[in-house]
């Protein structure tokens, strides 16, 4: 079974649940009733177990399957959760994982692997433009960059390298605004924003507003029945007849 990427854990739990709720949102438009879901980055497993209380839910994390992962999931759904899932999988949903892989697109041909023809990727992550006012407030050598510098189109063409068909991506800008210089280290620290918890401030007017802006990028894409996907020289062309999709 592939292995996906070590994930922090250190996340906010108020960030990684607000997005996973925008996720859940656009699922709204989708016909499907998957059997079986698989759970990598943050996890939020109710949403999902709300809306798909049938569906047997798996993780192929291990920080989560060590941190009690499995009670949690048997607790919840009082289904089994960690069975060999690769290639057996109806949705995987990725919530903010990909920016802490340094090679998303080996990352993503291990997400085809483990879905099944037909089935369904929902994802999101947090792009290059995240955290852009840190140098506002730190010293460069206390600044840490999101190990994946990937916009949202560098993510598509590699969804369509992959074997996937019909992405689709879009993006927010989310701001999160704070009263004090403390409160604003311990969210970036978290979001890897920085190296240190106790990093060098510059010398801050009294009047600078305080806080970080999160580029939040959301994707989702089929596994076709076949490879509808033709890539010659880099591009990627699929043909009229291709972009329609009918879900019964």
């Amino acid at each position: 079974m592939p292995t996906i990427s070590t994930v922090s854990n250190t996340l906010p739990k108020f960030l990684s649940l607000e997005i996973a709720k925008r996720m859940e949102d656009k699922l709204s438009i989708v016909r499907m009733e998957p059997q079986t879901i698989c759970h990598v980055g943050q996890v939020d497993i109710e949403l999902l177990g709300r809306r798909y209380p049938k569906a047997k839910h798996f993780s192929t994390n291990p920080y989560l399957i060590a941190k009690g992962f499995k009670k949690a999931f048997l607790n919840l759904m009082n289904r089994p959760c960690l069975e060999p899932v690769a290639g057996k999988v109806d949705l995987i949903w990725s919530n903010l994982e990909l920016q802490h892989d340094k090679t998303p697109g080996l990352l993503i041909k291990k997400w085809r692997e483990l879905l099944k023809v037909d089935a369904l990727l929902m994802f999101s992550y947090l792009g290059p433009d995240t955290g852009k006012e840190m140098s506002n407030y730190f010293d460069s050598e206390d600044l840490k960059s999101i190990p994946s510098p990937w916009d949202m189109h560098d993510v598509g063409d590699a969804l369509l390298k992959a074997g996937f068909s019909e992405p689709v991506m879009d993006m927010e800008y989310i701001t999160l605004d704070y009263e004090t210089l403390d409160l604003l280290i311990a969210d970036a620290f978290d979001l890897g924003l920085i190296n240190t918890r106790t990093p060098k401030c510059s010398d801050l007017p009294a009047d600078l507003a305080l806080k970080i802006t999160l580029e939040v990028v959301y994707g989702h894409a089929w596994t076709p029945a076949s490879d509808l996907a033709k890539v010659e020289g880099g591009v990627a062309t699929i043909s009229p007849d291709q972009i329609v999709r009918v879900k019964r």
